[in-house]
């Protein structure tokens, strides 16, 4: 092989290369709140690791979009039509539990509040829908989404979800869950997002 050949094929490894570190790079510094905790109603300990991974939070439009359509919902019962407008929405992070395939984000956002910081996320499919074995009560109703809410004090808190609450309208118009104090936890939870990143 000539030495201009030679050349040519290394600087196209090279860019490969380069493109690879890049991507990977951006996946990582694309999450701007990394939680991590616990499962209360894993089977096993070791399937109890619970991670949600946010890279960004939903625009104004965008929860008005999700809240006028779940209206709609509640009033003719039209999931499909639901579901269709909240897949058309921007993935805004994830949620992980023990299973070989995640929750996807689609309404993302979060307040200030006397307890703390509190997160509110409509994730798709519903939870424990992707590996029903993992649990203690297997969620039987194998919902198309939950609403998960998340309260921190001091970077630590709980995870509730809408398998054990209502999903209801918030003052300000935004979907939470009612009567959240009340609920059972589904995990506990920390931030762990990096220090630089916070």
């Amino acid at each position: 092989m000539s030495f201009a050949k030679c050349s040519l094929s290394f600087l196209k490894s090279l860019t490969v290369l380069l493109t690879l570190v890049a991507v990977t790079c951006n996946v990582q510094a694309a999450s701007i709140l990394s939680l991590s905790g616990k499962a209360a109603d894993a089977k096993y300990e070791a399937d109890s690791k619970v991670r949600v991974s946010v890279i960004g939070w939903s625009s104004e439009e965008q929860l008005s979009v999700v809240q006028d359509a779940f209206k709609q919902y509640k009033k003719d019962d039209d999931l499909d039509a639901f579901l269709a407008i909240l897949e058309a929405q921007d993935t805004r992070g994830y949620l992980f539990t023990a299973a070989a395939t995640g929750y996807r984000i689609k309404y993302a956002w979060q307040e200030d509040a006397a307890r703390g910081k509190v997160m509110h996320f409509l994730i798709t499919p519903g939870l424990k829908t992707r590996n029903p074995y993992l649990w203690n009560t297997p969620n039987n109703e194998s919902p198309a989404f939950s609403l998960v809410q998340i309260a921190l004090k001091d970077e630590e808190g709980v995870a509730k979800t809408s398998m054990e609450g209502e999903i209801v309208f918030n003052a300000g118009g935004k979907l939470h869950l009612d009567a959240f104090e009340n609920l059972d936890v589904f995990s506990t939870m920390e931030d762990s997002t990096p220090y630089y990143l916070k």
